[in-house]
């Protein structure tokens, strides 16, 4: 997951809570809501990959 697709899925949901603003139909609420969680869900993941990194592995070959 890149930045930018991060970014696309951003602007999907701010879409489509325009959308559900606009003629509060429950299906584009229904939807907000799933993308909202889709993409909390994946940000925590980002999050935990970019934590991972971070970490060095033992199995990495030793300096010196």
């Amino acid at each position: 997951m890149t930045d930018e697709y991060m970014e696309h899925l951003a602007m999907c949901i701010d879409n489509k809570m325009q959308a559900y603003e606009l003629y509060r139909r429950s299906r584009d609420k229904m939807m907000l809501e799933c993308m909202l969680q889709d993409y909390e869900a994946k940000q925590k993941l980002m999050i935990q990959y970019e934590k991972l990194k971070e970490i060095p592995s033992p199995f990495s070959p030793r300096q010196g």
